[in-house]
């Protein structure tokens, strides 16, 4: 039997003699019932261990190619010929895309407690009872140090069953979707990027409603007859307003009245740099229309694959009965429970605020005694400010120096002379050099 091994080759010999034999079996060049060389002979024609034989026989008898028969040898299992011959490879079109050099989605890595995320992750990862599955909703322990965490920052008001876990807000936003059969909503203009890829993925239409400077227009919301619709009151993306407490009553009362729901996505309220965070809107409604979402992405890291909804009673338990599931790992879920539980989270936050609030105050500040024809705003909350530069449309500059334009987030044309600033990836000196650059050519 002609059996070519490559003995330079990483994959171990006995891999290649199982694969070449299998082959031929399957091409119709081994008969059905034919007998093979014995493990000795074999060994001798190719110069290799009997060892490297007997496992390759193995892996084919486990796999129902061959069969022994007692003091006899091994023999083929007939099988259906399989007429291949080698795939013509297609090279898989990938669309580019230029990363900014000052994204919206990143943390600064020196400031994340890797230390303690490890010795909670060995300790976690020592527990046997965690390899069997959990809640399909979320661990019962990350739930509760989530309860008690938003009601002390936040004020959101809820039992544990109304809280669900997910790997991201995409994910998450889906689920609610689906909770509320695909319903019509409004979005904020210009608005979340994530909800659009959402909605555009399940060809779901979308109306908008613009963003005043206290949040978004009550009336065009009220107008726009919708059965949903998504805010982030706290840091409005991506302009930063901040939606005042009237607006949020008067918000809350419009959606109540005509049996709609909200989603406030919370997703950076914790970095605000000038008193203490809002509460949540779904603290202050009584009629159980707000459907509260968060992620750890922003007070953590990225990567983490984290988010948290809160969702009202009925819709709560519409998620039961219909057997959604959070897909996160147990031991994922354990190791953030812990590291909000003992008091690491309110810790790191308090640390990386003020990192970040003296990292935006310098940058702004300098930017503004270099360039005082631009205007800045946004600056007091998240991770991310709003610069533009009036009466100049920068979109060519922008996307030359890899540089998010504003207008890539609305439908309309009142965001071509502004840009977003990310903070997170790049320190001060950084971010006004690049800032720098781009300004020098369009002013």
């Amino acid at each position: 039997m002609f059996i070519n091994l490559n003995k330079e080759s990483s994959t171990p010999l006995y891999e290649q003699l199982y694969q070449d034999i299998k082959n031929k079996i399957l091409n119709g060049y081994l008969a059905a019932d034919r007998k093979m060389p014995s493990k000795r002979q074999l060994a001798s024609d190719l110069s290799i261990s009997m060892t490297t034989v007997e496992r390759a026989y193995n892996l084919l008898i486990d796999e129902n190619m061959i069969y022994t028969k007692e003091k006899s040898g091994h023999y083929i299992v007939p099988t259906e010929t399989l007429h291949t011959q080698d795939k013509n490879l297609s090279v898989i079109k990938l669309k580019k895309t230029a990363e900014s050099v000052l994204p919206l989605g990143k943390v600064d890595t020196s400031i994340v407690q890797n230390d303690v995320i490890k010795q909670l992750s060995t300790a976690v990862f020592s527990d046997i009872s965690l390899l069997n599955s959990g809640d399909r909703s979320g661990e019962s322990a990350l739930k509760e140090a989530i309860k008690e965490y938003l009601y002390v920052n936040r004020g959101v008001q809820c039992v544990t069953e109304q809280i669900f876990i997910g790997p991201s807000t995409e994910y998450l936003l889906e689920q609610v979707f689906y909770l509320l059969d695909y319903p019509s909503i409004t979005l904020e203009d210009p608005g979340y990027p994530v909800v659009k890829n959402v909605l555009n993925r399940l060809n779901m239409p979308y109306q908008s409603a613009p963003v005043e400077k206290d949040g978004i227009d009550v009336e065009t919301v009220k107008g726009n007859n919708t059965k949903l619709t998504h805010i982030t009151p706290s840091h409005q993306f991506p302009g930063g307003a901040v939606m005042s407490l009237n607006k949020r009553i008067k918000l809350l009362n419009a959606v109540s009245e005509r049996d709609r729901y909200l989603i406030e996505d919370d997703y950076d309220s914790e970095f605000r740099y000038t008193g203490r965070p809002l509460s949540s809107l779904q603290g202050l409604d009584k009629n159980n229309r707000t459907i509260y979402m968060n992620t750890f992405s922003k007070s953590l890291y990225p990567s983490l694959r984290l988010a948290v909804m809160i969702l009202p009673p009925e819709l709560a338990e519409k998620y039961y009965d219909g057997g959604l599931s959070c897909n996160v790992s147990r031991q994922m879920q354990h190791i953030v429970a812990g590291f909000i539980s003992e008091g690491y989270l309110v810790r790191h936050i308090n640390r990386v605020r003020k990192f970040y609030g003296e990292r935006m105050k310098e940058t702004v500040k300098v930017l503004t005694q270099k360039y005082p024809q631009v205007v800045i705003s946004g600056e007091h909350t998240g991770m991310h400010f709003v610069l533009k530069v009036p009466g100049t449309d920068v979109r060519g500059p922008a996307k030359k120096h890899h540089i998010i334009s504003m207008s890539d987030y609305s439908r309309g044309e009142n965001f071509n002379d502004t840009v977003l600033v990310g903070i997170g990836s790049q320190n001060t000196g950084e971010i006004v050099n690049i800032l720098s650059d781009f300004l020098d050519e369009v002013l």
